[in-house]
């Protein structure tokens, strides 16, 4: 029911460590966005639950917990807005504040810890963090935090200082396929080489990208890379790409940010075809000859820079991927 790839070792070390009464009350699961940070965190409450009871009752502890109905499990994350129709930039002060009910609720199983799952920490505002780092300096008895983070240095030094760290590094290859032949039959070989080394071996964004469609909008991306200045090819693409929920777009960008730092490999790498199992991403040097070092420097920090005030500030998406184009 709570199935997971990879990560074996990671999950029986702390499984040993509650079962000893060793396990830290608040843990941050970081590595890259995509990899099952997420699935390995329920994957190891789902272990300690079937410590707790019998199997008869796990079954039901389980379904409650998919449902987010458990009584002793809270899963923070952004908001639907109903008005927006899009979930909201941040979790909210309010959101954290809640934890308190949830904490001192009378009405949860007396049997298990209480589990509160932060998904992701990185969607904290400065309000929301700083509320939340009381939580953490006051843990309740029989109660575990998990902080999930696509990008530890996001989190505020002191919610870092006050948490265990686990690092989930991206898949192997193996593992890679036999989860995307298990959420989508259509990949054929040559497709699963060129995604693991586009997304760095996260199954998670290249199921994102095969679902979205968004591949076929970096096509037209790595095509007009090599463009100066701004053109009807350049406006027509940022007038599609704009047209991207918040979710989508994210994902277009967070690949796009992974290709750059493959053509910069290309231009300073002489075996640059040894790193890639994708016939495709062998040939980047045909893109990469038509950009130098600087111009490729400067898109990449323009992405770093100026991607999360997009979201923050709803900037217009047309104009950021125009001045990205033409950067």
């Amino acid at each position: 029911m709570f199935n997971l790839v990879g990560f074996n070792d990671q999950i029986e070390r702390l499984l040993n460590n509650y079962k000893n009464n060793n396990l830290h009350t608040s843990i941050i699961v970081y590595g890259p966005k995509g990899i099952g940070k997420r699935q390995f965190v329920n994957k190891l409450i789902s272990e300690i639950i079937k410590l707790k009871f019998s199997k008869t009752s796990t079954t039901h502890h389980f379904n409650l917990f998919l449902n987010n109905s458990h009584p002793n499990i809270k899963l923070i994350e952004r908001e639907y807005d109903k008005k927006t129709k899009k979930k909201s930039n941040n979790i909210t002060i309010d959101q954290i504040r809640n934890l308190k009910k949830f904490n001192s609720s009378s009405s949860s199983i007396q049997d298990l810890d209480k589990f509160i799952i932060v998904d992701s920490a990185d969607d904290l505002n400065l309000n929301s963090a700083n509320s939340f780092l009381k939580t953490l300096e006051e843990p309740n008895s029989n109660s575990f935090i998990f902080l999930i983070s696509h990008q530890l240095s996001s989190l505020i030094p002191t919610i870092r200082s006050r948490c265990q760290k686990i690092k989930l590094k991206s898949h192997s290859y193996k593992d890679f396929t036999k989860i995307l032949t298990f959420s989508i039959e259509k990949f054929n070989d040559n497709e699963i080489k060129f995604f693991y080394d586009l997304t760095q071996g996260s199954p998670g964004i290249t199921i994102s990208l095969f679902k979205d469609d968004v591949f076929d909008y970096l096509n037209q991306t790595i095509k007009s890379l090599h463009n100066k200045g701004l053109n009807s090819e350049i406006i027509d693409l940022s007038n599609s790409i704009s047209k991207m929920d918040d979710e989508k777009f994210k994902n277009y960008l967070s690949v796009l940010k992974s290709l750059l730092i493959i053509i910069h490999k290309s231009k300073i790498s002489k075996n640059l075809q040894e790193s890639f199992l994708s016939q495709s991403l062998k040939n980047i040097q045909t893109i990469s000859s038509h950009l130098s070092i600087q111009n490729i420097i400067d898109r990449f920090e323009f992405l770093i820079n100026n991607e999360k005030d997009l979201f923050v500030y709803n900037l217009d998406k047309k104009l950021f991927i125009q001045k990205f184009m033409i950067s």
